[in-house]
């Protein structure tokens, strides 16, 4: 009925604008939240990595942490030893 009324005084214009701009609000809040938690679950499976896991990095190669710093982990694979940035690992290869 708001509505019906509003649109005979020209403001229709006005109350269009403001659902549209609530839209996408409503919208980039909700991405927002999600990528926040995706962060937080990212950062959280980071800080559990131990020495012995079998990980897969972000290139496709697959190995064994045999040593984990502050900012890189030591991966190795078929004899062949990889130091990678922490935020390189994509996932243990047991979760998947």
């Amino acid at each position: 009925m708001l509505i019906a009324q509003a649109s005979g005084d020209g403001s229709s214009g006005v109350i269009s604008l403001l659902l549209i701009v609530a839209i996408f609000g409503g919208l980039f809040l909700f991405t927002s939240f999600r990528q926040r938690r995706r962060v937080r679950e990212r950062d959280a499976f980071l800080e559990t990595l131990v020495m012995g896991d079998e990980v897969r990095s972000f290139g496709g190669v697959v190995g064994i942490v045999t040593f984990i710093d502050d900012d890189h982990v030591v991966i190795e694979s078929e004899g062949t030893r990889l130091r990678l940035v922490r935020a390189a690992v994509a996932a243990r290869v047991s979760d998947e």
